[in-house]
């Protein structure tokens, strides 16, 4: 994917319209969240649009974890500082808190890595609903509520082994001990385990994932979204939801295939 073509930069902010939020969700995560669609009245920046910028911006560290702290909409202008050492909170331009980025360990700064790292994630992470939550909220026996359906963001995390250190970290002569090309070719996301704590009318969701090039796992990750509004399980409802969904993926393939 072109990363440059789903924000806007300005003055040393970036911002995103609600048309290049929602052409990321749909055209690259495959996520059909109604709160991506321009016209909600809830509408927000997918979380996978913003960590990709911030990959694509400051790299990835040995330990790299963002943690949300507001939502953004399409007027929203996200400060970005010209580097990060290691913490930094990502305010907006009115000294609101967005989010913060703590960047640990060596930087992996290589643009063919950063890319296919970005691209693996963003597929991986399509697949959340309804795929896994669905199973998640069947076992736990509760629900979003299907008039208001709301799964955000917490937060996520990434740590790279010594694996990915001799593969995509410059030795000294420069090199790295394998071609970067040939093992972001084989880049993968694999899911590892899940979890689903509900607490009242709140949950948490935990995906663990690994990072593998071919049979090296190279990585490790998580994503950890809240889901609100929580109600008992009904399969009936649960399924309406599903339909829903799949009906929304259907009419944007449709409308795409026809252009």
């Amino acid at each position: 994917m072109d990363i440059a073509q789903y924000f806007s930069e300005s003055d040393g902010a970036v911002s995103f319209s609600e048309e290049q939020a929602s052409a990321f969700a749909k055209g690259i995560a495959g996520d059909f969240n109604p709160i991506h669609d321009p016209q909600s009245k809830r509408f927000c920046v997918p979380g996978d649009l913003l960590f990709s910028v911030l990959l694509n911006r400051y790299g990835v560290a040995q330990k790299t974890r963002v943690r949300f702290s507001g939502m953004l909409d399409g007027s929203t202008r996200m400060l970005m500082p010209a580097s990060i050492e290691s913490d930094a909170d990502i305010t907006d331009a009115k000294d609101r808190a967005l989010l913060s980025l703590s960047l640990e360990g060596p930087r992996f700064t290589d643009p063919t890595f950063i890319a296919q790292l970005s691209n693996e994630y963003v597929h991986f992470s399509g697949q959340t609903f309804p795929d896994i939550l669905v199973r998640l909220m069947r076992e736990a026996d509760v629900m979003i509520n299907p008039d208001r359906p709301l799964v955000i963001y917490r937060d996520m995390a990434i740590e790279l082994n010594d694996s990915a250190v001799e593969m995509f970290l410059p030795a000294a002569d420069g090199q790295s001990s394998i071609s970067s090309d040939t093992s972001t070719s084989q880049l993968s996301l694999k899911l590892a385990n899940t979890d689903l704590t509900a607490n009242g009318r709140k949950g948490l969701v935990r995906l663990n994932f690994s990072i593998a090039v071919g049979e090296t796992i190279i990585g490790t990750g998580e994503k950890n979204m809240v889901l609100s509004g929580l109600r008992e399980y009904e399969e009936s409802a649960m399924q309406q939801i599903v339909d829903q969904y799949n009906l929304r993926r259907e009419s944007y393939t449709e409308n795409k295939n026809a252009l």
